[in-house]
């Protein structure tokens, strides 16, 4: 698991210098597909915000793995909760359609909303990262990340098998050490050790 988890970071951190310039565009010359403006992408997010559209298997403000993501409330859109509810759950689907769009809304501790990640499959966008845009907010709207993020494509790679999306905990759980390796500078919530203490079949290997 260890050498798996290197690999897979080494592999992220020696991409990343190619993706520096792609983060404004969300796309590489050499894609034919190009990922929407992020103020496109931006317009679909708030509208699920209004929507209020929780994923099938989420619920508002369930517990997140970091401080600065201490509570979570995932969203997905009609084409993405269709496809789960059809699955039957987030980790059977193997999968997402062209247009599906997921967004987990980050708070802190306090309730208040830090930050605002998403997916949008868009086919013939990024093969080897099953053609998903990557894409993180500020709660304003402002770009922090966007298009082909390659921290992003590495950490989701450790469920492949359910196309790249993570089921909210406890039903899928990352080690601290896999999180720390990611995010070395942030701290892990008490609450998400508690979980891994509670519910060790659930932690991904």
């Amino acid at each position: 698991m260890a050498t798996r988890m290197a690999t897979i970071i080494k592999v992220a951190l020696l991409s990343a210098a190619t993706i520096v310039g792609q983060v404004a565009t969300g796309h590489a010359d050499t894609q034919p597909v190009a990922a929407p403006k992020p103020a496109q992408l931006w317009q679909q997010i708030t509208a699920l915000e209004k929507a209020k559209s929780i994923m099938p298997g989420s619920h508002a403000l369930q517990p997140g793995s970091r401080l600065v993501d201490f509570y979570t409330t995932d969203l997905s859109n009609k084409v993405a909760t269709e496809k789960i509810k059809l699955a039957g759950s987030i980790v059977d689907v193997t999968k997402y359609p062209d247009g599906s769009l997921l967004v987990k809304n980050n708070y802190k501790k306090n309730h208040e909303l830090g930050s605002i990640t998403a997916m949008l499959k868009l086919t013939g966008y990024d093969k080897a990262n099953r053609n998903w845009v990557m894409a993180a907010y500020s709660p304003t709207g402002k770009v922090i990340a966007y298009g082909k993020v390659a921290s992003c494509d590495a950490c989701h790679a450790f469920v492949a098998k359910s196309d790249f999306v993570f089921a909210p905990p406890p039903t899928q759980l990352l080690k601290v050490s896999i999180w720390k390796a990611f995010f070395p500078k942030q701290k892990i919530s008490p609450t998400y050790v508690a979980l891994l203490a509670k519910y060790p079949n659930a932690i991904i290997k």
